[in-house]
Formats: structure tokens, sequence, C-alpha cells
């Protein structure tokens, strides 16, 4: 695909403009296209989430796909402004967000969460939190439980995916094995659990609980609008969305996963555009996480987006 106009981010900013982004399957739709439709106007490094939002709040890089909750949560100084229609989604499924658990859920009483991204660590917290209303689909004990009634505190502690993979798979040398784990992207995919785990989909319960779409990350830039960005973010996620198939052949997969499964994971499972119902389930997430207590908002609960 090429782009209709060329970009001049060298000539606005003196340098290639910095962008963050994720090495998730999930997210390569909006990556890969880059050095096609830009060309060496950008240079792009793949980390975790949540180093790219502390790399976004620092100025490091220019642009990254963060966790939308970074965005409420940063400083209100900071010239926040979001990238136009474009998203990591799900409307029920999501699959690479997973929390694992060896005890019906109404019993669990410590969870170990990856804490790759704060926005999937929140979710568990408030699902955890509204245990009653979520009705999650945890198993009836036999007999009234002596232990973790609806409602009764969980102990959170934060884990490495690898770590987390192995307790999930019964490798873990850990001597006090959590009760819960949450894994989040190719992990998620990846892990194979052992007996007696089962796990739920964070994307399932949250459609469930609310009927609404459930976002999980965009493009924010930390700066003044810079010509041309939105336009340019805009074609590679089409010509990423275009060309799933050759994203999917390119490879690497998830370990475990042949290409006819990650074709319909990306074609239908994940969504990537950023529309009136996902702005409407987002700011739900955020008005709960508010009225919980589990996240500091520090601007309007309103977003703020780049011109097109």
């Amino acid at each position: 695909m090429k782009p209709e106009k060329s970009f001049e981010f060298r000539r606005f900013l003196g340098r290639p403009l910095r962008v963050g982004g994720i090495d998730y399957l999930n997210s390569r739709p909006l990556i890969e296209a880059f050095g096609n439709v830009a060309g060496d106007e950008i240079e792009v490094v793949n980390m975790p989430p949540s180093e790219l939002a502390r790399r976004l709040r620092s100025r490091q890089l220019d642009v990254a796909l963060v966790p939308v909750v970074e965005y409420f949560s940063a400083p209100k100084a900071l010239p926040y402004w979001i990238v136009p229609g474009i998203c990591i989604s799900s409307y029920g499924a999501v699959e690479s967000i997973r929390l694992f658990h060896r005890v019906p859920l109404g019993e669990v009483k410590s969870a170990a969460l990856d804490q790759s991204s704060m926005t999937s660590v929140l979710l568990v917290r408030l699902l955890f939190a509204e245990r009653p209303e979520a009705r999650w689909r945890a198993p009836a004990p036999a007999a009234p439980s002596r232990r973790g009634a609806a409602g009764n505190a969980v102990a959170f502690e934060p884990i490495e995916s690898e770590a987390g993979i192995a307790a999930v798979e019964g490798r873990s040398a850990l001597g006090r094995q959590p009760e819960a784990v949450l894994l989040i992207g190719d992990a998620a995919l990846e892990v194979r659990p052992a007996p007696g785990w089962s796990f739920v989909d964070l994307g399932t319960e949250w459609t469930r609980w609310t009927g609404l779409p459930f976002v999980y990350a965009f493009w924010v830039l930390h700066g003044d609008p810079v010509p041309g960005l939105a336009s340019c973010f805009q074609a590679v996620s089409q010509c990423g969305y275009a060309h799933i198939d050759r994203i999917v052949s390119a490879g690497p997969l998830p370990a475990g996963k042949d290409r006819g499964e990650c074709l319909r994971y990306l074609s239908q499972v994940i969504r990537f555009r950023l529309g009136p119902a996902e702005i409407e389930g987002l700011l739900e997430f955020i008005r709960r996480l508010e009225s919980r207590r589990l996240l500091a908002v520090d601007r309007p609960l309103e977003l703020r987006f780049l011109e097109t």
C-alpha cells in the first residue's frame, strides 16, 4: 500500500518520530506496515506495555501503543493526544488475556498478576471487587466453603510471565503456589494448563457484565500535535489489517498455534477500530475503576484526539 502523501516527521521534529509498539501477535497489524507507509521517517521499538507507558511519560518515545489506563492516570499536565479510530479491543472473548485458577473463583485468596499491562491487572482487580455483580463462571462448591466468601479481599502479587506460565503448567519452583494467575498476550495463548487449572477470559467476562466492548490499548502521542501523524497511523493500520494473512505467514507465531488459528484470532477475535461503542466501554471501565478507588484519574473523563 502506498501513502497518498509523503510524511515529513524528520523535517518537523529534526529527527525520526520515535514510536513504541508491542511484540504481541495482536498488535502486529498496527505496526508491521510502518516501513512501507513512512519509510525512515519513523523508528519503531517494541517492549512490554508497562514499559511503553513509562517511556512515553519520560518523552523517550513520541508515540506509544499504551494500556488505556495510562492516558487517564498520567498527570493532566502531560500533553497526551490519542490517535483517532485505532485500538486493540474485543467484544466478548479476547483469548490472549486470561485468568487461570486452580480453585473456584469464589474461593480465590491469592492471585499472581502479570504486570505487563496495567489495564488487564486493573480489570482483574475490578472483577474481584465487584464479584457478585460480575457473576464469574466459577463452579459452585458442593458444600459451604470455609474460605473466601464472595466479596472477601484477595491478595494480589506481581509475577513475571515466565513464572506465571510455569505455575499454570505445573512446573513452578515457587514454594507457595498462587491460586490464580493472570497471563497476558502471547503467554496466554501459549500456556498449556496442568490438570486442575481452569481459566476465565477477561474479554468475555467484561462483555457479559456490561454488554460493551473492552479496549486494551491505543496509540497516544506525548507532545504537540505532529502534522500528518494521525493519517500516517491510520494508513499503517489499514495496510496491516488488509494483509493479516501475510503477517501471520511471516511469523513468528505463539508456540502451539498454527496459521489457521492465528488468522482466526486476528480477523475474528481482535478488533482494531476505536468507534463509539468502544469509547463507551472504555469510559465505563474508567468510571468503575474510579468508583472502586482502584485508579486515581488526574484528567477529565474524556478523550482528546488528534485531528486527521
